[in-house]
């Protein structure tokens, strides 16, 4: 559980660090001008996530069902990464939240074979 709870720590790190160099990168090159300001940032429920993951006869991963996404996270797109004991990623697949959330399925992993899975990282990226 420490491991996941580190892995999403990274994921979420992550992601924030990719939306303020987008942000930055907005900038025109002739600005006279740089403000700042702030906005509550809220979370639309990852780190409640779960999932169940799929196998076939050989050992490999072939789906991943993320269930009772938030409706809060519409829009969005998220992300599953398939880690192994380092946190380490092996696979990654990713998808934008309908409308309502639910159950969400992620396949695309390639030949990931299940006995290398410790846990998943999930990440969401707004749109």
């Amino acid at each position: 559980m420490k491991l996941l709870a580190h892995i999403l720590g990274i994921a979420l790190a992550a992601a924030a660090t990719f939306a303020a160099c987008g942000a930055a990168a907005t900038l025109a090159l002739g600005t006279q001008k740089l403000s700042a300001g702030d906005a509550p940032v809220t979370s639309c429920g990852v780190s409640s996530l779960t999932a169940t993951r799929s196998v076939d006869n050989g050992g490999n991963i072939t789906q991943v069902v993320v269930g009772a996404v938030p409706a809060a996270c519409a829009g969005e797109t998220l992300s599953v990464t398939l880690a192994d004991a380092s946190g380490g990623a092996l696979a990654s697949s990713s998808a934008a939240v309908p409308a309502g959330g639910g159950s969400m399925t992620f396949t695309g992993f390639g030949s990931v074979s299940a006995a290398s899975v410790q846990s998943f990282a999930y990440a969401v990226v707004g749109a």
